[in-house]
């Protein structure tokens, strides 16, 4: 009995080493794959074809009755030029609704002297002819402060795979000089990776934090939107050959 477990296990590690032997020589018989790995970076240039403009809303009043009332006379007159100015309602959304009590300092003393209300929306334009007409109409019929209008492109999307294809185009472009300039031939990409610095959606961004008062004496001047740029990075390695 003792001589048959024996056998047995000189058996077992014979086939043991066997195996590990022939995994030896299958890994000499393939070595790593030569490759090189580039980044390709890809742009689009265009002009921006839609504009969020951030706009506030506030009424000052002895009581808090009187301040929201006031507040939602403005707020209905601004929607009234908004829809007006043919803006869609799923263009428009409030964001902030607020009331504050206010105070002064008299003698030393702080005194309440009213209540603040206020209102804020956001407005998308899908034309940007329509920008400055709508700023100067809103500020002359009940908006207290442009806060901003930020700029960008109504299909990004698009725009990010003409980019992406940009960039995919960039680094099989750098890869093959390369290649022909080490004397190698260029084989097929294996790994391909997308670096996306696009998550802000907001492309342009100007602070205003103009008073209805300081621009409904003026006329509205034209809008000046230049252009902007979507980026695109892809990582991607290729055999050589």
């Amino acid at each position: 009995m003792r001589n048959n477990l024996k056998q047995t296990i000189a058996v077992l590690l014979s086939m043991f080493l066997v195996l590990v032997g022939a995994a030896a020589c299958a890994h000499e018989a393939s070595p790593v794959q030569d490759h090189i790995s580039v980044v390709g970076v890809g742009e689009v240039e265009q002009e921006p074809d839609q504009a969020t403009l951030r706009i506030s809303i506030s009424a000052k009043q002895p009581t808090l009755i009187a301040a929201k009332k006031l507040a939602d006379e403005r707020y209905r007159g601004v929607l009234k030029v908004i829809e007006d100015a043919g803006i869609e309602k799923k263009g428009v959304k409030a964001t902030r609704v607020s009331a504050q009590p206010q105070y002064e300092w008299r003698n030393s003393k702080q005194i309440y002297t009213g209540e603040l209300v206020s209102r804020s929306l956001n407005i998308i334009i899908n034309d940007l002819d329509k920008v400055s007409p709508l700023m100067q109409a809103l500020v002359e019929n009940g908006v207290s402060t442009i806060d901003g209008m930020e700029t960008g492109f109504k299909d990004r999307k698009s725009l990010q795979q003409q980019a992406l294809a940009a960039a995919a185009d960039d680094a099989k472009s750098k890869a093959k000089f390369l290649a022909e300039r080490l004397g190698r031939n260029l084989g097929s990409a294996y790994i391909i990776s997308e670096h996306n610095n696009n998550a802000p959606q907001i492309v342009r961004r100007e602070s205003m934090m103009m008073k209805s008062d300081m621009v409904a004496s003026v006329s509205a001047p034209p809008e000046m939107f230049g252009t902007q740029k979507v980026r695109a990075t892809v990582n991607v390695s290729f055999n050589l050959l």
